[in-house]
């Protein structure tokens, strides 16, 4: 049966925006406000069998709806106002996804108001790749709120996993969490556990550790099925496939036999054992940024998204309070003298503050 979800819009048009979502297992049914905020809490109480999740828009206001009327809310008071409802038991849990233009959305969210969402898109960045990983993971958004609606599961239940080698600390902050609503823990393990490095590692990275460009290796699926064991199956694990970092390294260790740690083997070195053991030929090293010193890659450049040693990297701002399983973010050198793709990484950290400085000065010199 497929999962339904309103879009709230103040545009009469607003049904092409969100067509793109659908697919066997979704449909999206897009509205303009209703004439009043008590007439809108009203119909979502009404129909609450109806839909499993709700899409607004940030600003309600900018066009009059088929009354004439326009809206006397925004999309984030109508939001507070739903998660009030759901904390008192007057309205059922359900994901609740902001719909945007990103510059919108940093203009007028503070991260208060950011925490009422479980994921914001921005509209300026949909295109045909990647409306069908967001599909799956308003898909995955619904589905993990009936599993994380059960109270009584417990970490290994909700991650899927033996706990027995996960950071007591997580442990510990995801069992206060369990306490809270749903959109709390949902908004915890999205925010802090599935889109941080550290006991989970998306693609890119795993890629990047294994010494391997994906995008030139046309062995690359098959060298995923071989590392099936690793994958994370927990809460959320289809709209953002994870896999977890201590069965990679046991899988480097045991199916791939190396008498190396993967950390400190160089990318060459890695990706001739994975070749010889998996008899996976197409597989292709990458290779280090410009500027890049060493190729025994750890990370992803946030201004280039290609491997990285962060010993060639710059630490990037806003990462100060991270907690004992994240790890933090780089920035490539070139990419930073350059500010590539600069809205993936704003700015260095103050500590490399320095050291940015000097390297703008040491190779704006060797241009001479």
């Amino acid at each position: 049966m497929a999962l339904h979800y309103y879009y709230i819009d103040d545009d009469p048009k607003s049904q092409n925006k969100v067509e793109g979502f659908e697919n066997a297992e979704l449909t999206i049914v897009a509205m303009q406000h209703k004439d009043s905020w008590e007439e809108q809490m009203d119909f979502l109480k009404e129909k609450e069998k109806d839909y499993n999740g709700l899409i607004l828009d940030l600003k309600l206001d900018d066009l009059p709806n088929e009354n004439d009327k326009r809206a006397n809310f925004r999309g984030t008071s109508l939001a507070q106002e739903i998660r009030t409802r759901q904390k008192e038991g007057d309205l059922k849990s359900f994901p609740i996804v902001l719909f945007s233009a990103n510059d919108k959305t940093q203009q007028a969210l503070e991260k208060s108001g950011k925490d009422l969402f479980d994921i914001l898109i921005d509209k300026s960045k949909l295109d045909d790749i990647t409306f069908p990983s967001l599909s799956l993971q308003l898909i995955d958004l619904s589905k993990g709120y009936n599993t994380l609606s059960d109270f009584s599961l417990v970490v290994k239940d909700v991650l899927k996993t033996d706990a027995s080698f996960i950071d007591s600390r997580f442990i510990c902050e995801f069992d206060e969490t369990k306490k809270s609503p749903v959109h709390i823990q949902s908004r915890f393990l999205i925010t802090e556990f599935m889109t941080k490095q550290g006991l989970l590692i998306d693609e890119d990275v795993l890629a990047a550790r294994l010494g391997i460009d994906k995008s030139k290796s046309d062995d690359w699926g098959k060298l995923l099925e071989n590392l099936s064991s690793t994958k994370y199956t927990g809460v959320f694990c289809n709209g953002w496939p994870r896999w977890w970092m201590h069965l990679v390294d046991q899988w480097w260790k045991e199916t791939i036999k190396a008498n190396t740690f993967l950390r400190s083997t160089p990318a060459k070195d890695k990706v001739d054992r994975i070749k010889q053991i998996t008899q996976l030929p197409h597989l292709v090293k990458a290779e280090r940024i410009d500027k890049a010193i060493s190729d025994e890659f750890w990370t992803v450049c946030k201004g280039y998204n290609r491997p990285l040693d962060p010993v060639d990297g710059l630490l990037i701002q806003g990462q100060d309070n991270l907690y004992s399983w994240q790890e933090p973010e780089y920035v490539s050198i070139d990419a930073a003298l350059w500010r590539k793709n600069i809205d993936n990484w704003v700015s260095v950290a103050d500590v490399e503050r320095e050291r940015y400085e000097e390297l703008k000065v040491m190779y704006s010199r060797k241009k001479q």
